[in-house]
């Protein structure tokens, strides 16, 4: 320690200028390391962790202990590369966020059609839930879900309260997956989606909760669950669910999403 001090006091104006610009490098690559930790980095003890390593390293740098800076270099590696790891599927979904479709140029006429619409999937979505039969009815809005379109059971059929109860039949091949509407055309069936990672959704929520869910974390389309456990309604959109909702709810909510162009 006291050879480093006895180096820095013998430096001349041009060495003390280097050595400036390097703390202050050093304090930026810092502070902007631990802004973007406090930002994304949830868990309390990776975060404590990545601070307490940087201040051992700092540490072991200035009393030139080679072992230090070796074990926190790896242990900040090692620390690194368990947050990529657990934050994957988020990378994941963000770099693919949006990118399912183009905006859609196929949109219901007129009011009347999409009454008529509405009135179909109450009546279908009644039916399920009566009965405690599981659905996910996804309906597109402003882009459009052609990757999932073309992956699924291509349909392009008139929504009829028969079809849905019909894909949706325990018995039937298509009734797992998840249905896409289009404008007033059932584009497909059999749709699946890649489940949300969220750790705040409630335990009560299944497969198909989650499917919902991260759709609407991924695009702006507006999904329908029913459960086939308590026959209970949902809804998501905009990465949210609104849970054990009323008729009336669903079909005010499918009023505000449902669009007339």
């Amino acid at each position: 320690m006291l050879v480093f001090f006895k180096d820095y006091a013998s430096l001349d104006s041009v060495g003390w200028i280097r050595i400036v610009w390097e703390i202050l490098i050093i304090i930026l690559v810092i502070a902007t390391l631990l802004g973007l930790l406090i930002k994304h980095v949830r868990s309390k003890i990776v975060l404590i962790s990545y601070i307490v390593s940087i201040v051992i390293l700092i540490v072991s740098m200035l009393l030139d202990s080679m072992v230090g800076v070796i074990a926190m270099t790896f242990l900040l590696a090692l620390l690194s590369f368990m947050v990529i790891l657990y934050y994957l599927p988020e990378y994941k979904k963000l770099f693919t966020q949006k990118n399912i479709g183009k905006p859609s140029k196929e949109f219901l006429s007129n009011q009347e059609v999409k009454n008529e619409l509405i009135e179909t999937l109450i009546k279908a979505v009644d039916h399920l839930a009566s009965r405690k039969i599981g659905a996910i009815i996804t309906i597109e809005r402003e882009h459009t879900l052609n990757t999932l379109v073309e992956g699924s059971v291509k349909l392009d059929a008139l929504v009829t309260f028969e079809l849905l109860e019909t894909i949706f039949h325990p018995n039937t091949a298509l009734h797992d997956g998840a249905v896409i509407i289009r404008g007033d055309r059932i584009k497909c069936a059999s749709a699946f989606y890649t489940p949300s990672t969220k750790k705040d959704i409630p335990q009560h929520y299944g497969s198909r909760h989650r499917a919902a869910i991260g759709i609407s974390e991924q695009s702006d389309a507006f999904t329908i669950v029913v459960s086939e456990e308590t026959g209970h309604i949902a809804t998501t959109v905009d990465g949210t669910i609104t849970g054990n909702i009323s008729l009336e709810s669903l079909r005010n909510s499918l009023n505000q999403q449902i669009i007339v162009r």
